[in-house]
């Protein structure tokens, strides 16, 4: 596994997959005040490949490619 630190406050760390993008930003904060990190997975949706479907868990969410998307 390869480990990247980034702590650019707000500055998305964008990682393109085969199957989508995930956009990743530390050093948020909410209404609150409180330290927020947000993770934007983007799954691909293109005319005639496949279509990704993103389930989304409480620690680990997943893009996962299933059938070609009709036109």
């Amino acid at each position: 596994m390869k480990t990247i630190r980034w702590l650019r406050q707000g500055e998305p760390l964008h990682i393109e997959t085969p199957n989508g993008i995930i956009n990743i930003r530390v050093g948020l904060t909410d209404f609150k005040g409180r330290d927020v990190d947000s993770i934007e997975t983007i799954p691909d949706r293109y005319c005639g490949e496949y279509k990704v479907k993103v389930i989304p868990g409480k620690g680990n969410t997943r893009m996962i490619r299933l059938k070609t998307v009709k036109c």
